[in-house]
């Protein structure tokens, strides 16, 4: 009995498998050596991914390249974020591309220069924020792993250069994933305790993956906000990390962090001599002074007796001179009292009043008369002026034998050609007014 069989065609089959790899690996990361680059003018990149046993084919897309900030070179170590398909065409897997970017140390520096461009911004690096380190330590902190090398070779220095500096251990993780909030909270503890006058932050030598906490944004902000100077010792010189550009101080080495902080006790030992020798010169010179001038004073000295005697006799004279001003000084203010008395009755408001009031009457007096004579001027000014209205006045006019005519709307006739016959007219003589009728209009010659 046969038993039926599924038969594929190819083009099914490796549909089928573009499907489910496409379900399978949406989006993935993957990391390996960059190989077999090709840059085609279409835009398009085309490579391999590789390891020491296997190999993949990827590509992206040119809408992708074109956004993507990281150029990839052949031998480069990357990681990409790419989705799993199957070129169904020759039956290719493949990888497509969504992003690329470095891996390994290249990534990490790549991260550091953008922190460092992003703190530079900020300010944090700037120098007028740097915190200035005390001229002589009172107590020296040290954040760093107690059982690391960079902590014997801190101490060892001190010990050596000035021993009787105290020092205080802020331990913390120097390396991984926790390392950076460690040291945070060491730093905080320091400024919690107030013990110290500096701290020193330091830790051995490394690679970049080793140092990287030391490049974190969070520490960078802690060290600029510590209110305690910090001296960074972090590696060996070559080493640059974040915390070195922030810290106030950065040294190449731990030892060198150290010796920064630490004056040599020889040298101390020798400005104390130095000092000391002119402090005893200075000390002999001053009291052999003063010696001299205890002496002269002593050979100046008066008997109190004597001396109460010529004070005596100073107080006398002073006290004769004084009484002499007195009076001199009263002789003078009676005489200036006397002048001020002769001008005060010189000057008496009785006499002022007096003459004030001779002056007004004289002023009342002159006003009555000049008031007199404008009343006279003016009534004859008004006599002139009634005589010659009444020259011009219309009833003298009347009173000469002339009327005046008037017409029933009251208008004054000055011409016939005004009326018309039968029109009733007023004529106003001197003594009355007559009330007639136009009978007939007689035109004179004239007209």
């Amino acid at each position: 009995m046969s038993q039926s069989k599924s038969i594929y065609q190819v083009s099914d089959l490796l549909n089928e498998m573009r499907r489910l790899m496409e379900v399978s690996y949406p989006e993935i990361w993957i990391e390996g050596e960059l190989s077999s680059l090709s840059t085609p003018a279409s835009g398009h990149l085309y490579f391999s991914l590789k390891d020491e046993q296997s190999q993949l084919r990827c590509a992206m897309f040119r809408n992708r390249a074109s956004i993507n900030r990281y150029k990839p070179k052949t031998g480069d170590l990357v990681r990409v974020r790419a989705k799993i398909s199957v070129y169904t065409a020759r039956g290719d897997l493949q990888c497509i591309v969504q992003h690329i970017e470095e891996s390994g140390e290249g990534l990490l520096q790549r991260r550091f220069e953008e922190l460092k461009t992003k703190l530079n911004s900020q300010g944090l690096f700037d120098a007028t924020h740097k915190r200035p380190l005390p001229s002589f330590a009172q107590r020296i902190g040290i954040v760093t792993s107690p059982s690391g090398a960079a902590i014997t070779d801190v101490i060892s220095t001190l010990k050596r250069r000035c021993p009787g500096i105290p020092v205080t251990i802020y331990p913390t993780v120097v390396q991984g994933d926790t390392a950076a909030n460690s040291i945070i909270q060491a730093i905080k503890n320091a400024c919690q305790h107030q013990q110290c006058d500096v701290l020193i932050l330091t830790r051995g030598g490394g690679s970049l993956e080793d140092l990287w906490c030391y490049n974190d944004e969070g520490l960078a902000n802690e060290i600029y906000n510590c209110p305690i100077p910090i001296v960074s010792g972090v590696g060996h010189e070559v080493d640059i990390t974040i915390a070195d550009l922030v810290a106030d101080q950065r040294t190449p080495t731990p030892t060198a962090a150290a010796e920064i902080l630490s004056p040599d006790s020889n040298q101390l030992l020798n400005q104390l001599n130095s000092l000391w020798f002119r402090l005893s010169n200075s000390s002999n010179r001053y009291i052999q002074h003063h010696a001299q001038n205890v002496d002269r004073s002593f050979r100046q000295l008066v008997h109190p007796q004597r001396q109460l005697a010529l004070k005596r006799e100073r107080l006398v004279a002073k006290n004769d001179t004084l009484m002499r001003t007195v009076r001199l000084n009263l002789k003078q203010r009676i005489a200036k009292s006397g002048q001020f008395q002769h001008r005060l009755i010189a000057q008496s408001p009785n006499k002022k009043i007096s003459r004030l009031q001779q002056t007004n009457q004289t002023l009342i007096n002159r006003l009555l008369l000049a008031q007199r004579q404008k009343l006279k001027s003016s009534e004859q000014h008004f006599i002139a002026f009634s005589q010659t209205l009444h020259a011009v006045s219309p009833l003298a006019t009347l009173d000469r034998g002339f009327s005046i005519t008037r017409n029933q709307d009251n208008v004054i006739i000055r011409d016939t050609a005004q009326l018309a016959t039968q029109e009733p007219i007023e004529v106003q003589l001197k003594s009355g007014t007559l009330q007639c009728t136009v009978d007939a209009i007689i035109m004179s010659s004239d007209s």
